[in-house]
């Protein structure tokens, strides 16, 4: 059970990084959540088979960049999760 949250942790700090960060290189998520890498691309997956991120491949500069942001969706997600750390944190 403890395992399950700490994955969900992660998914839930994910969503409401990229809320208030906008899109974001996957190499960053990592660096500035202090997600573990692994669990990092699992919540990746996962929000994105759910519909709460997209991803694009930046061409522009060289190596190309994995970039990562919330759908409209994820918006709404990551918004209810802040409110709800709020609430707990109050």
């Amino acid at each position: 059970m403890l395992k399950e949250i700490e994955m969900q942790s992660g998914f839930f700090r994910l969503l409401v990084y990229l809320n208030s960060s906008g899109e974001k290189q996957i190499t960053d998520i990592i660096d500035e959540t202090g997600i573990p890498v692994h669990q990092t691309y699992n919540s990746i997956r996962k929000a994105h088979s759910l519909g709460l991120v997209k991803s694009r491949i930046d061409n522009s500069r060289y190596p190309h960049r994995n970039l990562v942001s919330l759908t409209e969706k994820g918006e709404k997600v990551a918004a209810k999760i802040s409110e709800i750390i709020s609430i707990v944190n109050d």
